[in-house]
């Protein structure tokens, strides 16, 4: 069985990437040199970024603290994202960063988890130290601003505590969920505010969104907070030969015939995600062509796009309104969707907003149209076998 999310054994079931984590480590590696890079990752869905940064950060230098922070945790939560609440991830992260560290940090481990203890939304009356590492702790209720601070010096801080520590890497996953933060632009200038102090940390946004999403623009537009400066890398599926020796380094004992395969890679495009769940589905006592490849990927569709099934559910009336329209056509200009929809202006422009920013629309040449082949597969096939599509 391969994984169908990111295992705990990293090692065992991570394949390739080589050169795109020279790419990304020749990026962190500044912050050796006291000059940081910011880096903005990005890429379909199921294409792997988050297992490769985990590989990248759990084989970073011994030397370097890193911290994982998903955004999308704290959505899913109360479907809406408060800034003490990605603050106090950060630093329940950075927490958990020294522990590992304990024999270096031992003098500041207990002050530390005392702190993220404290640190409950809008309660900062934080009394039980006057400072760690010459930072103050904000002892004012309702203080953000003193937070803010706190949170976001304590990385470098910490670095230039002790000689034995080069520096820290910081991963925001899923960092589109910070849409939903009250005053978004203002929350990343506040991150540029800090960052732009500090000599040895690299802060790593990663998600699945559009090229063409506002919160790109918003984090790294020309008039974004870090207006164009965060090193941008995309993180492509894998080609047909990639696909092929995975398959033969993962899944040994699965059999193909040359056309076999090449509708597999068809159907799966080179996503991990999907190679994964439709591998799981395949008999091993089987050689599968063409045709049975085909026959294999309709009855286990939904196990193999299970991905979408969550983010369908999730999507309201209007959302699927509009991926329904682009189901039906290959691609519709915004007066099209209009016509199609029904919506007005407003309503039309919010939610085409919300999908770009989900990574489930592509924008070219004035068109729109689904960015993922396998959802529009999915929801042809599900209205072929029911007569509709899904609620």
């Amino acid at each position: 069985m391969l994984p169908i999310s990111v295992p705990q054994n990293i090692d065992k079931y991570f394949y390739n990437r080589v050169n795109d984590i020279k790419k990304i480590n020749l990026q962190i590696n500044s912050i050796y040199e006291d000059l940081p890079n910011q880096l903005l990752i990005t890429g379909n869905r199921g294409v792997g970024k988050t297992f490769l940064l985990k590989k990248i950060l759990q084989d970073s230098d011994e030397n370097t603290l890193t911290v994982f922070v998903d955004i999308s945790k704290i959505y899913s939560t109360n479907k809406s994202v408060k800034e003490e609440e990605v603050l106090k991830e950060l630093l329940s992260g950075i927490k958990d960063a020294l522990q590992e560290k304990h024999s270096i940090f031992k003098n500041f481990e207990d002050n530390i988890m005392s702190i993220v203890k404290d640190v409950t939304l809008h309660d900062y009356d934080l009394t039980d130290a006057a400072s760690i590492f010459d930072i103050p702790i904000p002892k004012i209720k309702d203080n953000y601003k003193s937070l803010s601070k706190f949170v976001m010096e304590l990385p470098q801080k910490i670095v230039d505590s002790n000689d034995e520590i080069k520096g820290f890497i910081i991963v925001f996953d899923e960092f589109q969920f910070l849409k939903y933060v009250e005053n978004t632009e203002a929350f990343f200038w506040l991150f540029r505010s800090f960052i732009q102090e500090q000599s040895n940390v690299c802060y790593i946004f990663t998600g699945s969104v559009s090229r063409t999403a506002d919160i790109i623009e918003t984090i790294n537009g020309q008039t974004g907070a870090f207006g164009g400066r965060m090193i941008q890398i995309n993180i492509e599926a894998f080609s047909k030969e990639e696909t092929k020796k995975y398959l033969e380094q993962k899944v040994s004992d699965l059999r193909f015939t040359s056309d076999g395969f090449d509708r597999f890679y068809s159907c799966t495009m080179g996503i991990p995600a999907y190679i994964n769940t439709f591998c799981n589905v395949l008999d091993t006592n089987k050689v599968y062509d063409e045709k049975m490849i085909k026959e294999s990927f309709l009855m286990q569709m939904d196990q193999i796009v299970i991905l979408w099934l969550y983010i369908w559910g999730n999507l309201n009336d209007y959302e699927k309104k509009i991926i329904k329209s682009l189901t039906d056509n290959n691609d519709l200009s915004w007066n099209d969707l209009i016509e199609k929809t029904g919506f007005s202006k407003a309503t039309l422009t919010k939610y085409i907003e919300s999908l770009n920013d989900k990574a489930i629309l592509t924008y070219n040449d004035r068109r729109y149209s689904l960015n993922d082949q396998m959802l529009k597969t999915w929801l042809k096939h599900k209205k072929e076998i029911d007569g509709q599509y899904p609620t």
